[in-house]
């Protein structure tokens, strides 16, 4: 299920820069700065959901800007 797989990953970067929320809102910007994450963080995201889901969000033809759109793009 792309949504837990989205939470579980952006959570983990999130906790690890420091960030203390339990939960993802998918409505947040890929990088809003209320998740803290750089671009560096991003692209280790994408990397993880592209090993997962064999494909990447970013191929598709319209860039995603939120989680939402990720999780959409990816069912």
């Amino acid at each position: 299920e792309p949504s837990s797989f989205l939470q579980d990953a952006v959570l983990a970067i999130h906790r690890r820069n420091g960030g203390t929320l339990r939960e993802l809102d998918l409505n947040l910007r890929l990088l809003d700065p209320a998740l803290g994450l750089d671009s560096l963080d991003l692209a280790e995201i994408m990397a993880s959901i592209e090993k997962e889901f064999g494909r990447s969000p970013f191929e598709s033809p319209t860039p995603p800007r939120t989680w939402e759109d990720v999780r959409r793009i990816l069912l």
